[in-house]
């Protein structure tokens, strides 16, 4: 069964509208002190893909403390303007995010709950990612928690939230070369690794198998998966020793099966 809505324009002025939607409410149509009314179907589709992704990551209790969606669009040079293609970005903050979680939140919106991007997908090319842009951990979060909030800023190859959970003075040990792996000490030598890492495999994703914390230690059980440039995907198992000192990582060292 079908529902019936009504919302209106009306000419004010010059080139002012005044909208209303089912419920009346306001919003003004005109430039430069108002809406632009091609804009409206962009900010349409974000404004309810928004309203479903936080709502449903309330219902996953996740801790999110700020959502910023926006849309990048591109249309005809010519008229009548038509939408070709819409990028939408989610920007989340919040403690200790849930990367998997996220996804899940904005793949149920797009799949079943938005309306706007239900009707909008077979005209238009559209195309969703999103960025954990603050991974601070809460006050008085366990090691554990400062772990899982770190590897979901990796999955999010959000490394600006990875160097924020970690220490001045942190050092990195790499799995390769063998046999004992490279070490990396410093914010910037650990960043510059991180940004190599991502250029070279553009789809990479840590799994956590098993996590155990005890004091200022951490034990992290992993999968890693990874597409590279060539197609080629794979995957290695592997434990991480964290250590962590007043919610920061000081000490990552990382050992694989194999």
């Amino acid at each position: 069964m079908s529902t019936h809505t009504i919302v209106q324009a009306d000419w004010l002025v010059d080139n002012v509208f005044l909208l209303r939607d089912r419920h009346a409410y306001p919003v003004l149509m005109t430039q430069p002190q108002g809406v632009n009314g091609s804009d409206l179907l962009p900010l349409s589709l974000i404004g309810c893909a928004a309203w479903d992704v936080l709502s449903i990551s309330k219902k996953q209790r996740l801790a999110v403390t700020g959502l910023r969606v926006v849309a990048e669009c591109e249309q005809d040079a010519e008229p009548p303007w038509r939408f070709r293609r819409i990028l939408i970005t989610y920007q989340f903050s919040g403690p200790a995010l849930h990367a998997q979680r996220i996804q899940r939140a904005i793949e149920l919106s797009q799949e079943r709950y938005c309306s706007v991007f239900a009707t909008l997908r077979d005209a238009v090319a559209l195309e969703s990612r999103f960025e954990i842009v603050d991974a601070q951990p809460a006050p008085g979060d366990s090691p554990e928690q400062v772990v899982i909030a770190f590897n979901d800023a990796l999955n999010a190859r959000d490394v600006d939230g990875m160097m924020r959970l970690m220490s001045q003075d942190c050092v990195f040990e790499n799995t390769t070369p063998t046999p004992d792996g490279a070490r990396y000490e410093g914010q910037a030598a650990v960043r510059a690794f991180w940004e190599q890492f991502f250029a070279a495999a553009p789809q990479t994703q840590i799994e956590i198998e098993e996590i155990v914390g005890v004091a200022d230690r951490c034990v992290m059980r992993w999968t890693y998966r990874w597409t590279d440039r060539s197609g080629m995907a794979g995957h290695v198992r592997g434990i991480d020793l964290y250590t962590v000192r007043d919610g920061l990582i000081t000490e990552k060292l990382s050992y694989v099966k194999g």
